[in-house]
């Protein structure tokens, strides 16, 4: 009786050594094979294909963006843009604003982080620059110094 019992009993470790050891090479294996395939993330699987410039005359902007740039040169990403929300008016296309004073249309420095930033976001999401468009607000249109902004890719 004792030997059947410690048959048994041996049976069950064998058992438990084969499962340990099938889980563990499964394991690597899958290790493996994914790093193999590359790994979409979800944020990121939302297809922006077009972007819209916008400015604005002012340093507290209303209204949606992804991207801000303000008269020095500083480039601000909105809640909207770190969480990948879309304007629900136009779902694939991100929105840039620039903030500036009346009297002097858009600086230099928004001119360059603007460039830099449209050409970073072309390379990384595929956009061309008949993709871009450019639109003033009606109180930058109405203003002598609107044509102070610095010609864009697309305008």
């Amino acid at each position: 009786m004792g030997s059947a019992s410690s048959r048994s009993q041996h049976r069950h470790y064998k058992t438990l050594i084969l499962l340990v050891l099938s889980m563990t090479c499964g394991t690597f294996f899958l290790y493996w094979l994914a790093q193999l395939s590359p790994v979409t993330p979800l944020a990121a699987t939302r297809l922006w294909n077009r972007i819209a410039v916008r400015a604005e005359p002012t340093s507290t902007p209303d209204g949606f963006y992804h991207l801000r740039i303000d008269d020095a040169g500083r480039l601000f990403q909105s809640d909207a843009w770190r969480d990948r929300r879309a304007h629900p008016g136009s779902p694939r296309t991100i929105h840039v604003l620039l903030t500036a004073s009346l009297d002097g249309g858009a600086t230099e420095a928004q001119a360059r982080v603007l460039s830099h930033t449209l050409a970073d976001l072309g390379q990384e999401f595929g956009i061309t620059n008949d993709q871009v468009q450019v639109a003033r607000s009606a109180s930058f249109a109405s203003a002598e110094s609107s044509s102070n902004l610095p010609r864009l890719r697309g305008s």
